[in-house]
């Protein structure tokens, strides 16, 4: 989860989104079922 925080910096995105974007969730499947990802603050 925290290589998701390294994914968007602040220099990537219009001004205010990471303001505005608080979690990103991801829903990803694994061998033993799908599990539900949470990033806390993912553009730094």
């Amino acid at each position: 989860m925290s290589y998701g925080t390294t994914l968007l910096r602040r220099e990537d995105v219009m001004e205010g989104v990471p303001e505005m974007i608080h979690d990103v969730q991801i829903e990803a499947t694994f061998p033993d079922g799908t599990k539900l990802v949470t990033v806390h603050d993912p553009i730094r």
